[in-house]
């Protein structure tokens, strides 16, 4: 990762038996926090699990396997700089810096082909200033949207043709590169995550076939003060430490705002769409017809006003969830203490057992694979709900190294955990 201070501030404005095993894990290991009788079901205590949080945690507490996928080197196939990863069901999907999108074989990490290519021809698709890609997939229907050059989307086919391109109403007031999607079928779902207008929806729906928009919720929260902004810098690659490319941007009056657009805040476990807020301690279900209630991160002393969210003063007191991913069994969330304290911000990240209703915190991100002596992040979740990470060849030990068959100048291996 690397940190890179600009010159202006355009960018606001344009940018069975192994449930036995847990049960009894659970039993033997007092970081555990239960949630008792007397709590809500549907509140995650965090304030209670970090009153003991764990210093190291294995793989193995967590998940029963383990695979490791070494993506393919050739002259074709080569990954650049800041690599991204989307896991499906057969295929990995990776970009990195100057690079065209890539597939790889989920199983054998085999290079399979390039999707389209990065160009300012009719079907090319954009990059940004740092070189990278912004994309989505629709695994229903095998499509990956490409933002490209017009604040629209470059539609590729999962084998490689070009399928059209689409543009959003006007009524959207959107801005591609200020918001995260959740494409699905033929619905665009969109989560704005720069507040600078009251009048642009927050989360909202876009129906494909016929261009239709739903303005599902607009957040009653506090705009950024764009015209108090004082230097804005971009930390790349942070998709561990905050779900993507973080935006720092520091405000008049001692006051900061950190935002990373890329980072997951909508997503689709068990055909429920949901989202989370920055600085909302509740996870919403979203449909059409609005935002409901599915779980609330119960922050205690912890606890951050939204409306506060900018104070520098006392960060290192409050709790910032970055992001959240789920599958069936596990919400996981990475956050942090003291967000806006260059010295003393602190990573933690949790899980929390939807069938147990336990949760456990982590110093740190870091999971140890005790069988390989190897340490992993958890970056991303696939669409069959597997937890992954992304692990450089030169991250390796020799001996895990020679037992992959990587070199050290390789490409990257993907990490799944069943």
């Amino acid at each position: 990762m690397q940190n890179y201070s600009h010159a202006c501030i355009d960018f606001l404005n344009s940018c069975g038996c192994f449930r036995l095993y847990i049960k009894m894990l659970y039993a033997i290991l007092p970081v555990m926090v239960s949630c008792s009788g007397s709590q809500d079901k549907d509140t995650i205590n965090v304030a209670e699990g970090m009153t003991k949080p764990v210093e190291e945690l294995s793989v193995q507490n967590l998940f029963p396997d383990i695979t490791y996928v070494p993506l393919e080197t050739n002259n074709q196939s080569l990954v650049g700089q800041w690599p991204d990863i989307v896991v499906l069901d057969s295929i990995i999907l990776i970009s990195s810096a100057n690079q065209n999108l890539k597939f790889f074989d989920r199983v054998t990490g085999r290079y399979i082909r390039d999707i389209g290519h990065v160009g300012t021809d009719p079907e090319g698709y954009a990059k940004d200033s740092w070189g990278k890609l912004n994309y989505w997939t629709d695994n229903v229907r095998k499509i990956v949207y490409f933002l490209g050059w017009h604040n629209d989307f470059l539609l590729y086919g999962f084998d490689g043709d070009y399928k059209g391109k689409v543009q959003l109403p006007e009524e959207a007031c959107c801005n591609l590169s200020q918001n995260y999607f959740l494409i699905d079928s033929d619905k665009i779902w969109g989560h704005n995550k720069l507040k600078l207008s009251q009048e642009k929806p927050s989360v909202f729906c876009i129906d494909t076939s016929t261009m239709s928009l739903v303005k599902i919720a607009t957040w009653n929260s506090a705009l950024l003060p764009a015209n108090e902004v004082q230097s804005v810098s971009t930390l790349l690659g942070g998709y561990v430490s905050y779900g993507g490319d973080l935006t720092m941007a520091t405000i008049v009056g001692d006051r900061r705002s950190y935002v990373a657009v890329n980072s997951p805040s909508l997503w689709k476990t068990d055909d429920i769409i949901k989202v989370k807020q920055a600085f909302n301690d509740t996870i919403y279900t979203v449909s059409e017809k609005g935002l409901t209630p599915y779980k609330v991160f119960e922050l205690g002393k912890w606890h951050w006003n939204e409306e506060r969210q900018f104070e520098t003063s006392g960060c290192e007191k409050r709790i910032a969830i970055d992001y959240v991913l789920e599958n069936a069994q596990y919400i996981y969330f990475h956050f942090h203490t003291g967000l806006y304290n260059d010295k003393n911000s602190l990573p933690y990240c949790g899980f929390y057992d939807k069938n147990e209703e336990h949760i456990l915190i982590l110093k740190g991100d870091s999971l140890l694979d005790r069988k390989k002596n190897q340490h992993i992040q958890i970056r991303g979740v696939s669409s069959d709900g597997c937890f992954i990470g992304l692990l450089q060849a030169d991250e390796l030990s020799r001996e895990n190294m020679n037992r992959l068959g990587v070199e050290e100048d390789g490409n990257p291996i993907v990490v799944i955990l069943h």
